[in-house]
């Protein structure tokens, strides 16, 4: 029993003495140091210390001069105002009759509704009277120039229908052009007739049957006709794209209802100045739609091809978002890289396109970004509990 005993004693010794061996080797070894102990943070850089294997592993690459760049704008389409005509009796009267519903087409010229018109009805009388006093005046001058070569009658009497027959010319023409200005007709039916100044569609009706109309009164006009197969497109552009904008551009539009379809546009205006609140500027492109597949008032995208001023190309890569910025990391040194804040003009599918923030032949990390983001963060808000990490001497024991 006793010899059993030392024997245990023996063993317990001996293994005791290893685990000791074990840990003062392991001690006397230097620590293995995680790739975040050994990069130093201060404000948005990131620093490495000299030949770090975490830093050699990311991956940069240059900025380059944008080639050719495709901008992508919001658009909405209206009708081209060239084609279109708004119509409003420049009279005001009662509507008793409407001819054609929404949606109709019509011919240059045709009856669209007509009007009951008193204010009409006082100039068609005054036309008339300014008539019969105009063919008064000229038998009162022939009935003068009669008696003169006769028995001859006094110059001021020959002279005073001379000046009354100028003066129903006067009067009558003035009446004339002034039904002819209403668009009306000289009888004296207080009937005026609205008219389709061009060929289209009535693509607005605002009246119905016994509508009060007045023309000092604001309001939309009566009937709105256009020419659907052509229409103008208004392009929302922001101020950094006034580079690529010029009339004469050609603009690819695309809309969410023909997916697979794409239609030609050229713009003929650029705006002279910028909306205040959204910092954008209305740019307007023309385009002819004969199939009619686009709509008044549809919105759509317009893909704009060209060549900006000063615009760069980034590794769409390089790009990541946080907290609705858009942040590049820049090798701003051997071994350190700084965070930087990039506003995209154009993003594709290999590169995204700015205008400032960066310069031509940064290079700029593509591959190890969100490491580098990490790193900021956890340095971000140090406090008593959480001190800021010190860089570890990679030859530390």
């Amino acid at each position: 029993m006793i010899k059993y005993k030392n024997r245990l004693h023996c063993m317990v010794a001996v293994g005791f003495t290893a685990m000791t061996v074990v840990l003062l080797t392991a001690c006397s070894k230097p620590a293995v140091q995680s790739s975040s102990e050994e990069a130093a943070v201060s404000g948005d850089t990131v620093r490495f210390p000299d030949k770090s294997l975490t830093a050699q592993r990311l991956i940069t690459a240059p900025v380059v001069t944008a080639q050719e760049s495709v901008l992508s704008l919001p658009a909405h389409l209206v009708w081209d105002e060239d084609h279109t005509s708004r119509i409003m009796p420049p009279v005001a009267g009662r509507l008793d009759e409407i001819l054609v519903q929404p949606g109709a087409l019509v011919k240059s010229n045709q009856p669209l509704a007509y009007l009951t018109s008193p204010e009409l009805g006082s100039a068609q009388t005054e036309a008339v009277r300014a008539q019969a006093e105009l063919a008064q005046a000229e038998r009162t001058l022939a009935r003068a120039n009669e008696l003169t070569a006769v028995s001859g009658v006094a110059v001021k009497d020959l002279e005073q229908a001379q000046l009354d027959l100028a003066r129903a010319r006067a009067e009558a023409e003035r009446t004339r052009l002034h039904i002819k200005a209403l668009g009306a007709e000289s009888s004296l039916d207080q009937r005026y007739t609205l008219r389709s100044p061009l060929a289209g569609v009535i693509v607005e009706r605002n009246t119905n049957p016994g509508m009060e109309w007045r023309p000092d009164l604001p309001g939309s006009a009566l009937f709105v006709v256009s020419d659907p197969t052509y229409l103008w497109c208004w392009i929302d552009a922001p101020e950094n794209a006034l580079g690529m904008l010029h009339p004469g551009i050609k603009v690819t539009l695309r809309s969410s209802a023909w997916p697979q379809e794409t239609y030609k546009a050229q713009i003929d205006y650029v705006g002279d100045a910028l909306d205040p609140t959204s910092r954008t500027i209305k740019v307007r492109a023309r385009l002819r739609n004969p199939e009619r597949h686009l709509k008044g008032e549809m919105f759509v995208t317009a893909d704009l091809t060209g060549q900006a001023h000063g615009v760069l190309d980034v590794p769409a890569k390089a790009v990541f978002l946080n907290n609705e910025k858009h942040l590049v990391f820049v090798k701003t040194a051997e071994g350190q890289f700084t965070s930087k804040t990039i506003v995209p003009l154009f993003t594709g599918n290999q590169w995204v396109s700015i205008a400032q923030g960066l310069n031509k032949g940064d290079e700029v990390v593509v591959d190890g970004a969100l490491y580098l983001q990490e790193l900021l963060e956890s340095n971000a808000a140090p406090s008593a509990d959480n001190p800021p990490k010190q860089p570890v001497n990679p030859s530390a024991k």
